[in-house]
């Protein structure tokens, strides 16, 4: 009680299934998966689906703002999009992680999708969802990657500009797919030049993005007063880019309020009257 936002979490959390009947009805069989997408395990029968789920609590609590992470891009048919398009609360903000442009390490990964199709379900995405953000994942120096690979990655950050991305030199992890079958051939050095070619690709395609919001308005969650002064207060729009707006004229705000204030500028940190944004950045990570 007196939360203004949830997210909903999970690992490949909008697979979620009630295959035991909880969610009432029949157990049916899924939707066919979207075209250009094999699922590693077959999806169970259910009675309710992560769309079912999210429009439920959506409607039940209209006061609250509803998100989710971290999604499979095999899990977006249409009635989780069209979800998200009709209510208000169900932010448009969605994180579909890419890995990797390439279909051959996307192949050798074991994503169960080529660069293509997660391109047509982008451009579906935002069919549906005009002004949707999306975020993304990336590795960077996966076993075998080559240069050609690694200039369709770069490729797809400019063709997709993501609004956040997380992003990764691979490092052998044990245990999985990778470790067992393949070979991690490319070198260190390697590995983090690319990792900052990815980098600053996404920085670019960001900065437009952000610099794209200028005078829109969005509501934006209050948070916090920001760190670098009391004058001012923190938040977080809809499409989860942080904001810092004057306190002055609003002296009666409290935490936990919604207000729609006009974006003024973009930056690429933390600054009065301005959207942020950017993406989160480590050094290692593994894959399967």
């Amino acid at each position: 009680e007196g939360y203004r936002e949830v997210t909903l979490l999970g690992q490949n959390v909008n697979s979620y299934a009630d295959g035991d009947g909880r969610g009432g009805g029949a157990l049916v069989a899924p939707s066919p998966t979207r075209d250009g997408f094999t699922p590693m395990v077959p999806p169970p029968k259910a009675s309710l689906r992560f769309a079912g789920l999210l429009d439920t609590l959506s409607a039940a609590h209209p006061e609250v703002r509803f998100r989710f992470t971290s999604p499979h891009p095999k899990d977006f048919p249409d009635h989780l999009l069209e979800v998200i398009r009709d209510r208000p609360n169900a932010c448009a903000s969605l994180h579909i992680p890419a890995q990797s442009g390439s279909t051959a390490v996307l192949a050798a990964m074991r994503r169960g999708y080529s660069r293509e199709t997660y391109m047509r379900l982008i451009d579906r995405v935002r069919e549906v969802l005009p002004g949707v953000a999306i975020s993304s994942d990336f590795i960077s120096g996966f076993c075998g990657e080559t240069e050609a690979d690694h200039a369709e990655t770069l490729s797809l950050l400019e063709a997709v500009r993501f609004e956040r991305a997380f992003m990764f030199a691979y490092s052998l992890r044990e245990k999985t797919h990778a470790h067992r079958r393949l070979s991690d051939d490319v070198p260190e050095p390697v590995k983090q030049r690319r990792l900052r070619e990815v980098i600053d690709t996404f920085n670019a395609g960001a900065r437009t993005s952000n610099e794209e919001e200028v005078g829109t308005v969005h509501h934006v969650l209050v948070e916090a007063l920001s760190k670098k002064s009391d004058a001012e207060w923190a938040g977080r729009t809809e499409h989860g880019k942080r904001v810092v707006l004057p306190r002055r004229p609003l002296p009666q705000l409290q935490f936990g309020e919604l207000l729609p204030p006009p974006l003024s500028r973009s930056v690429g940190a933390a600054a009065g009257g301005a959207v942020t944004g950017g993406g989160g950045v480590a050094r290692g990570g593994g894959g399967e």
